[in-house]
């Protein structure tokens, strides 16, 4: 049964308008955490749930952060998604340029949101160990290195039979085009990172991967936007203190 229609985003924009919660973990500085608040309060409230289980094993995490979603209703299906959303992007394309439609990433579907944001169902453990790591690289850390194209935290989906677990999030959508090999150095050479091979870039603080040409943009003026990277902690040289 699919919830009401409009439920996913009132969900979202009723518990969004709270507070956020500032959340200091023991891995991320003070100012990375900014990135957690800039997620939203459902992001910064799943963190700090989980930060209570960190010791348990990854399916336990899930089983806690399913519970979780369940009883602050952000606990969706593709189904519901896609009764409220409408088909995913790639697969509403494919109908009509066929062959020559973008193909989906295999990380994450990719939902049109009203207001002028995508919603994404990411597919977390493709590059993320555990459900936490996924709320501190691919959320807070992203929210901190690429405000611009943030991501906040919707909700939770348990996708298909197998119950593949994803997480819901909504990203600004970005009008532009597709940037150069030399437009994607440049800028990461302007932000301090020296490049490691053809997809990476290294800081001090951070380890940029995937950074091929179909997730960036060029926009207005050629600004520079960084839309789906992954990103780690570089431990060797860390520069931030856990404050």
């Amino acid at each position: 049964m699919y919830k009401d229609k409009g439920r996913i985003r009132a969900g979202f924009e009723n518990y969004r308008a709270g507070k956020p919660i500032f959340n200091n973990s023991q891995r991320l500085s003070q100012e990375e955490e900014v990135g957690r608040s800039a997620g939203g309060a459902r992001n910064v409230a799943a963190t700090s749930y989980l930060r209570g289980y960190e010791s348990a094993d990854n399916k336990e995490l899930e089983r806690r952060l399913t519970q979780w979603a369940a009883e602050n209703d952000c606990l969706h299906t593709v189904e519901e998604i896609e009764a409220e959303f409408g088909e995913e992007i790639f697969r509403e394309l494919e109908k009509t340029l066929g062959s020559n439609a973008p193909q989906s990433g295999s990380e994450a579907d990719v939902y049109r949101y009203d207001g002028g944001y995508f919603l994404k169902v990411v597919r977390y453990k493709l590059y993320s160990g555990t459900p936490l790591e996924f709320l501190d690289d691919r959320i807070a850390l992203h929210n901190h290195l690429f405000p611009d194209t943030f991501y906040e935290l919707i909700g939770i989906c348990l996708e298909g039979k197998a119950g593949q677990y994803s997480f819901i999030l909504r990203q600004p959508e970005i009008k532009g085009v597709k940037p150069t090999w030399d437009d994607i150095r440049e800028e990461m050479e302007k932000r301090k990172f020296i490049q490691i091979d053809k997809f990476s870039y290294m800081s001090n603080d951070y380890i940029v991967a995937d950074l091929h040409r179909g997730n960036w943009i060029k926009g207005v003026h050629d600004r520079m936007y960084c839309i789906d990277p992954v990103i780690k902690l570089n431990p060797k040289n860390r520069k931030y203190e856990n404050i």
